[in-house]
This record gives C-alpha cells, sequence and structure tokens, in this order.
C-alpha cells in the first residue's frame, strides 16, 4: 500500500534572508514567509490530506499550522523532520561549509541520511495508503530526495536545495 507524501519546505524565515544556516534554532517567518505558506495552503487545498507532519521546529510547525488549517487538520509535529544539526555552523553561511570535512558535533551526512530513513520508514509505518504532507527543511528534503530516489548520501550535496514552499509529489 504506498504512501504519497507532498513534501514541502517552510516558509521563508528572517534568517533565510541573511543567508544564515538555522539549524536546529526556531526560526521566524518573514511575512513572505507566512505569504508563502498561505499560497501553499491555495495549492493544496483540492489534495485529500489525510495528515500534515512537520518538524518541531517553530518554522516548519508554523508553516504547517497555516496549510493543515483549511483541511481540519492539526499538524504532527515530529524531532525526527527536523534539520540537519549544523553545530558550529550554526548561526554561519552555507559558503563557510566543508561537506566532506565536517567538524565534530555537526550532524554528518551519513547521519542525515539514516534520519531520513527512519523519516520514510515513519511515515510507511503511520500512515500506510495514506495522502501526507510533510513540512521539512532544505538539507533535510535533500537527504529524503536521496534516499527515496536511491542514491548515496553524499550524492545530496550536489542536489538543489527545494524552494521555500515548493512541492515534491512522492509515493513511498
Amino acid at each position: 500500500m504506498k504512501t504519497v507524501l507532498l513534501l514541502t519546505r517552510h516558509g521563508e524565515t528572517l534568517e533565510n534572508q541573511r543567508h544564515i544556516l538555522q539549524g536546529q534554532l526556531p526560526g521566524t517567518l518573514s511575512p513572505l514567509g507566512i505569504s508563502q505558506a498561505e499560497s501553499l495552503a491555495e495549492r493544496v487545498s483540492g489534495e485529500a490530506l489525510d495528515a500534515v507532519v512537520c518538524s518541531d521546529l517553530a518554522r516548519s510547525y508554523d508553516t504547517a499550522c497555516i496549510v493543515a488549517r483549511p483541511h481540519g487538520l492539526e499538524p504532527q509535529a515530529t524531532p525526527l523532520l527536523r534539520e540537519m544539526d549544523w553545530g558550529v555552523y550554526t548561526g554561519e553561511t552555507l559558503e563557510d561549509v566543508d561537506w566532506y570535512h565536517l567538524p565534530s558535533g555537526v550532524e554528518s551526512v551519513e547521519e542525515l541520511y539514516r534520519r531520513a530513513g527512519r523519516f520514510v520508514d515513519y511515515l510507511r509505518a503511520t500512515f500506510p495508503g495514506k495522502c501526507v504532507l510533510a513540512v521539512g527543511h532544505g538539507a533535510f528534503n535533500r537527504a529524503i530526495l536521496a534516499y527515496l530516489g536511491g542514491k548515496q548520501p553524499f550524492d545530496m550535496v550536489d542536489m538543489p536545495i527545494m524552494e521555500n514552499t515548493a512541492i515534491e509529489r512522492l509515493e513511498i
């Protein structure tokens, strides 16, 4: 029984505007981010959503609330869907990151990929045959797409970062 996954990224944050790696910081939706979430809600209004899941970080949860409301759903937050833990890079810019030599305390690409697999397993077990919208994050969504695409962990490094509130429709 296949689960339909509508994978999206949270709306733009004030931190995104400054190109800051938020990692597992909450993040604050910008006015544009709120508007993007409202537009996303309109784009999925015709979908028969069974559930909305999101990261437990504020930027993801706030986006999910805006999208879930018209469907009469409450977002289900899970730490499995959190953004990559950037450790010492938190608050820095992506240009500062050397993906192949991450320092101690930064979630490795392999760890991120394995967590993506656990998230997919969670969806399969919890929502078999359902349509689920998942509100995630830039790096973690790449890990999910790499995992579901049968790619290797480091393949995600070269994948484009999903735009805020873009949607990928996947069957798992």
